[in-house]
């Protein structure tokens, strides 16, 4: 922690900041002085304040903290998202889709994200059978909210009896839910019912 202070000091210095305190760093970061302080005696790198505070100033990850960028040795650039994982429970319902749920952030490199082709994503748990076997219970999902809508394509659809991850078919009066397991039947909604949250675009099943 404490090598990763002087880093930071020096970036601020460049910019002009003098007799840089805890205070400025933990400024900088968007962390409040007393928990920068409490992460500073734990030892305890605060690694999303980290990155974006590198991202806003279009600093290299990797020369950051193991002085190389491996612009230099591969001719390639890594880059990070930091995407959010939301906590709610998806296939089986058990909870609406907004904003305000407890959420986590997960750092992933962008060039998964780019084979994907993902634009504006999130991540939401996924529990249950009614998608098996091509979505499994406990899964975590990557949700695209910016794909065109494609008929019978898997989609996130928040609804008054929770969220659901299913097939959508679109008919003139509302839409049709559908499971891939067959134990499961179709459940029909009326426009006005439902809100299609985005496109599940991939699965991830475990995360370490």
């Amino acid at each position: 922690m404490e090598e990763i202070i002087e880093k930071l000091k020096d970036i601020l210095s460049s910019e002009g900041l003098i007799n840089i305190k805890a205070k400025d760093i933990a400024n900088a970061l968007k962390i409040h002085p007393d928990t920068f302080n409490s992460m500073k005696f734990r030892n305890a790198i605060p690694y999303k304040q980290i990155l974006n505070f590198l991202h806003e100033r279009n600093i290299n990850i990797n020369y950051f903290f193991y002085g190389t960028s491996p612009k230099n040795t591969l001719e390639c650039e890594s880059t990070y998202r930091i995407l959010k994982l939301y906590k709610t429970n998806a296939s089986l319902g058990g909870g609406g889709y907004n904003e305000y749920l407890e959420s986590e952030d997960i750092i992933i490199d962008d060039k998964l994200l780019s084979r994907f082709k993902a634009k504006k994503c999130d991540l939401i748990t996924c529990y249950g059978d009614s998608m098996e076997p091509l979505i499994q219970n406990n899964s975590i999902l990557l949700c695209d909210k910016q794909k065109a809508y494609k008929n019978s394509n898997i989609y996130a659809v928040n609804t008054a009896d929770g969220l659901f991850v299913k097939q959508v078919f679109m008919k003139d009066n509302g839409c049709i839910l559908r499971s891939i397991n067959t134990a499961y039947n179709d459940v029909f909604y009326s426009h006005g019912e439902y809100m299609i949250i985005g496109e599940i675009i991939a699965e991830i099943r475990s995360l370490r």
